[in-house]
């Protein structure tokens, strides 16, 4: 609001320097079409753009707070490396290419999950779909387009789903909060009752809209109260990441 533009300008002499206020853009992000009423905020008497996206820091924030281009964004840049590596290391080992891609591609499609994760089956899709270009890349195998190929590929490699690779980031990061291992104030994580779901449990806050429910902390609780207390009371970081993926494995082998 226009108050934190003056904080902002009082900063500015504070520490003697200047915000271009030409690179500067304004986002009205709200979820209900209904209220469109724009506002015009002014920096150094510059009237400041006002955008429907903008990036900071990496990710696309758009004002629907929807993250669709900021995943198609992500799976085109990680498809253009993708492509990269395919042209010029089509010679080399397995171990080689497998490496490139956990290097070169992995983390563009893991930055900052935490924060955009998506939920909607489209976007989640758009990314898989890179990952399973992968795939074939690591394996060297283009040709073989008989159904279930590229799972099997993805299995034998022993790789994550990405979707759950960003459940898994996220589920740390909230460890981290509540262990202050990060410099993030752990004031949203209230424990629940201890006489009804446990002490490792955290309180979950009623949400009001989609896009609320999945966002970072509401959607995290939730999937960190299903996990069971040999993961939550976890005394050291790595042994909370052993217990979820021990978790996580042992789940699958019976759902299998």
């Amino acid at each position: 609001n226009k108050t934190n533009l003056s904080a902002l300008q009082q900063w500015e002499e504070k520490w003697q320097m200047s915000f271009h206020p030409e690179k500067c853009q304004v986002i009205h992000m709200c979820t209900n079409k209904r209220f469109t009423k724009q506002y015009s905020y002014k920096l150094h008497g510059h009237t400041l753009e006002a955008v429907d996206n903008a990036k900071y820091l990496g990710v696309n924030l758009h004002q629907d707070l929807s993250w669709q281009q900021h995943v198609d964004n992500t799976a085109n840049k990680a498809s253009k490396t993708l492509g990269f590596l395919r042209r010029n290391l089509y010679n080399c080992t397995q171990s080689t290419r497998e490496r490139t891609y956990s290097t070169l591609v992995l983390p563009v499609l893991n930055y900052a999950a935490a924060a955009w994760d998506p939920y909607c089956v489209t976007d989640i899709n758009r990314l898989e779909q890179v990952q399973r270009r992968g795939a074939r890349y690591v394996t060297n195998n283009h040709w073989d387009r008989t159904p279930g190929c590229v799972s099997a590929m993805i299995q034998s490699l022993g790789w994550q789903s990405l979707q759950q690779q960003r459940q898994e980031i996220r589920l740390t990061l909230l460890y981290k909060i509540q262990h202050q291992l990060v410099d993030m104030n752990p004031g949203h994580i209230q424990q629940s009752d201890s006489r009804t779901r446990g002490r490792a449990r955290i309180h979950q806050e009623a949400a009001g809209s989609r896009v609320l429910s999945n966002s970072f902390y509401p959607r995290t609780v939730r999937e960190w109260n299903q996990l069971p207390p040999s993961v939550t009371d976890a005394t050291s970081l790595e042994s909370f990441k052993t217990a979820m993926r021990l978790h996580r494995a042992a789940s699958s082998s019976r759902d299998f």
